[in-house]
């Protein structure tokens, strides 16, 4: 009897718990193909899918979207110079943005309200040497 009670508290407090978080995650995704590049002239692929990354997580205190869009901006900025540093007569080509927005928080009356902000920028490319 005792271990179905322990077990039975087990679960009450396992559900508890779990019940009291929600996570929302966006993804969105910026491709930019070869259409800046001069395919005119003869280049060949140097190396593929190169990466940058940056990643930031915010409390919430006075957060607002003027703001993700102000850091958002300077992720990538940070992002890309993580990239490899090109040599002459090389250039990225197929590059991609991808960024994650993950949002963590607590149920509020069949809303949730938001306590922290996870935001992942990615850009990824190709470097191609022109010959």
């Amino acid at each position: 009897m005792k271990k179905q009670f322990n077990l039975l508290v087990i679960l009450c407090l396992s559900l508890l718990f779990s019940g009291c978080s929600v996570v929302q995650q966006t993804y969105d995704f910026y491709h930019h193909g070869t259409d800046s590049i001069n395919t005119s002239k003869n280049f060949r692929y140097l190396e593929k899918n190169v990466m940058g990354k940056s990643k930031v997580t915010y409390k919430i205190s006075n957060w607002n979207r003027m703001k993700q869009d102000m850091v958002l901006n300077g992720m990538m900025s940070q992002a890309k110079e993580n990239l490899p540093e090109l040599g002459d007569n090389q250039a990225f080509a197929n590059l991609s943005v991808d960024v994650v927005t993950t949002k963590k928080g607590t149920p509020n009356g069949g809303v949730a309200s938001v306590s922290e902000i996870t935001l992942e920028v990615v850009v990824s490319a190709d470097i191609i040497e022109y010959y």
